[in-house]
């Protein structure tokens, strides 16, 4: 034991001891931030995303053929699309489909910008792809302006997805789909919903132009592309229709 000069023991020292949580885990720490800002938003009632002129959904697969650099350019242009957009005057919908269609990362129509930035950040690609189910969502929840459709594969039902089509073509609602991928599994059922809804078909092979160009489906840069002014060299896509 350890004593000072008038023979009293002394205090044993504090020791410190750092433990790992889940807290410290990056991937936590966006879901925690994720949370308070949904929470905030929801809170918030002056921010009512039906008054906005663009009321935009946007529909991406988060599959497990999405896995590595595709779900990662997904990231990267869903967060241009999204600070692409004045959100004084737009409000959007995330509805990712995939693993076995979980609404854990949905984010309901919102113009609050930082809600679905730190959202877009913690989409992973697993499990199928429940196009049909996303598209029913939208159309049966939001009173949307235009919707833009992503996805990389074939989707796990083809003809709810028709029927779900001329649904928005009764409400007036387009649907611009991007097929994203050097092959062309799925890529017709996109070519298909874009007809019906009037909306534009896009393809991207390279996934990095994809990433970069994505925001050219924003309110700020669409009347470009619908007039022409743009065409899928400038966008580095493979096609534009």
């Amino acid at each position: 034991m350890t004593t000072d000069q008038n023979n009293k023991p002394l205090a044993s020292p504090v020791q410190t001891v750092t433990t790992v949580n889940s807290k410290t885990n990056p991937l936590s720490i966006k879901r925690n931030l994720h949370d308070r800002l949904r929470n905030s938003a929801q809170a918030d009632k002056t921010l009512d995303p039906n008054m906005r002129e663009n009321r935009i959904a946007l529909l991406v697969d988060v599959s497990s053929s999405m896995y590595g650099s595709k779900i990662q350019s997904l990231r990267e242009a869903c967060t241009s699309f999204v600070k692409s957009c004045d959100m004084s005057n737009t409000a959007l919908a995330l509805e990712p489909f995939g693993s076995d269609y979980s609404v854990l990362n949905r984010v309901e129509l919102t113009c609050v910008s930082s809600m679905l930035l730190t959202t877009i950040q913690i989409l992973e690609a697993d499990g199928s792809t429940p196009m049909a189910e996303a598209m029913n969502y939208v159309i049966n929840t939001y009173n949307v302006t235009r919707c833009v459709l992503v996805s990389d594969g074939e989707p796990d039902r083809k003809p709810p997805i028709i029927e779900s089509a001329f649904k928005y073509k009764e409400a007036g609602i387009q649907c611009d789909c991007v097929h994203i991928g050097t092959g062309n599994a799925g890529e017709a059922i996109l070519r298909k919903i874009a007809e019906i809804t009037e909306g534009q078909f896009i393809k991207f092979t390279d996934i990095n132009n994809f990433a970069h160009n994505f925001k050219y489906l924003t309110p700020a840069y669409y009347a470009q592309l619908t007039s022409g002014s743009i065409n899928a060299d400038h966008l580095g896509a493979a096609e534009i229709k």
